[in-house]
């Protein structure tokens, strides 16, 4: 547990030890290959070299194809020079030194969107703003308005920062085959109770548990009936509102849930691993990549679907799982070039197809009209993979960033930890832990 709890404020720390060294000033200071102010009008960029912090493999890939794309459009003749770093704790932690120290960037950063409002407290004046580069205004109201709203919410200004890529809501994979041997059509099931009734019949004839939790204590399942029940965990002023009679609701549901004997526990290092082996795994849709390239041969088992319900009269709300987001520092060397480019890469009809060809989810929603959105996946029994996803983003519940907004995950695991081991109260679990939260930001606790 005390790993947990030190693993959970790594973010925090890095970020409170380096802000600490840059004091209250910032460099505005642009590169001089890009103009003081660039819009959407500025003079396009022929040749250069981007440099990009981004994950391997499908976004990777995607900026690759999507610059082959720009330079025929275009007659251009721009490389791209990519460093793998994850885009949650890890590009924290890269970046942070480096714009406390105000060194030359990287022209791309890849950044995930509860992480961001770490980065962009501090250092928004040192990035270039989409919003005054225009995309916003030409572009905006063609993504997701969730993701917008959350977008507008990062930087203390309100100012929209990065470049929109993508938007998670979590979905439910599960495994069809496997409920059908134990003669269930889990396209049937409605509601969190009938699940746990399905998951107990899958148990009894064939061995298999439900789904798995993390054996440091429940996180996504908590957070996924909370956030359906339409509580956002942090509210609208950033107080934190975790005690709340959703969120015990949830709890309930998820006593019933390991009352039940149906879960997988272990290390949320194993989740993908040991979540193959049950009926169910709950996760964002940039999981969908991940399983296809990790479990080939159960290509045909799995299918998607929406969160069953808390109650079948519910108006749908599905949980916000993050997204992520490309920003341009202004100590990069090729920041016009960079914003020209991902202008081209996030609205492009034919480089939104690339993305959805390796199983992305563009947050621009002009991209689900088109034929590749459309076409079935083999892994999920030709299911349309992407429109479902569509479908159920759409319903995305409206979540709002602040600084310390990932670090709550922490905290909520604690509580669970609490409740499952100690024998704890629900209320008096979340009580202390938002309290403790709220203590550590200095901020107010929805009572």
């Amino acid at each position: 547990m005390k790993l947990h709890r030190m693993f959970g404020g790594v973010m925090a720390a890095v970020v409170a030890l380096t802000l600490a060294a840059c004091g209250s000033g910032s460099s505005n200071s642009s590169s001089s290959s890009t103009p003081a102010n660039p819009t959407l009008s500025s003079k396009r960029v022929k040749s250069g070299t981007l440099t990009a912090y981004v994950a391997k493999g499908k976004n990777t890939d995607w900026l690759k194809a999507s610059l082959k794309l720009y330079n025929k459009k275009y007659g251009t003749d721009l490389k791209l020079n990519p460093t793998d770093v994850a885009p949650a704790v890890p590009m924290v932690q890269k970046i942070t030194p480096m714009l406390v120290a105000k060194q030359s960037m990287p022209d791309l950063v890849f950044l995930q969107d509860s992480n961001a409002g770490a980065v962009m407290s501090k250092f928004s004046k040192d990035f270039y703003s989409s919003q005054d580069y225009g995309f916003v205004k030409k572009y905006g109201d063609d993504f997701y308005t969730a993701k917008m709203n959350y977008a507008k919410s990062i930087a203390p200004d309100k100012k929209v920062y990065g470049f929109p890529n993508d938007w998670g809501t979590t979905v439910l994979f599960y495994n069809d085959a496997l409920f059908k041997k134990a003669g269930i059509n889990f396209a049937d099931v409605k509601t969190w109770d009938q699940m746990i009734d399905a998951g107990k019949t899958l148990k009894e004839k064939t061995g298999k548990n439900l789904m798995f939790m993390r054996d440091t204590g429940d996180l996504d399942t908590v957070k996924n009936i909370a956030m359906q029940l339409g509580a956002p965990l942090i509210d609208k002023n950033g107080a934190v509102d975790i005690s709340n009679p959703k969120v015990i609701k949830a709890y309930s549901i998820l006593k019933k849930i390991q009352d039940a004997n149906i879960v997988s526990y272990g290390n949320m290092a194993d989740y993908l691993k040991i979540g193959q082996q049950t009926g169910i795994i709950q996760a964002g849709g940039w999981f969908a990549s991940m399983q296809q390239e990790s479990y080939p041969n159960e290509k045909g088992d799995w299918r998607v679907r929406a969160l069953p319900l808390v109650n079948a009269s519910d108006k749908v709300i599905q949980p916000a799982n993050g997204g992520s987001s490309y920003y341009v520092p202004k100590k990069s060397k090729n920041g016009l070039a960079a914003m020209q480019f991902l202008t081209f890469m996030l609205t492009d009809k034919g480089s939104l197809d690339a993305y959805i060809k390796l199983a992305g989810l563009p947050a621009n929603t002009t991209a689900y009209k088109s034929a590749a959105a459309n076409e079935g996946f083999a892994y999920y029994g030709g299911q349309k993979l992407t429109q479902e996803m569509n479908k159920i983003t759409l319903d995305s519940l409206t979540v709002y960033s602040y600084p310390y907004v990932s670090d709550l995950d922490t905290y909520l695991a604690a509580a669970s930890y609490d409740v499952k081991k100690n024998g704890t109260a629900p209320k008096a679990a979340l009580d202390k832990q938002a309290q403790l939260f709220a203590d550590k930001y200095s901020i107010k606790v929805v009572k």
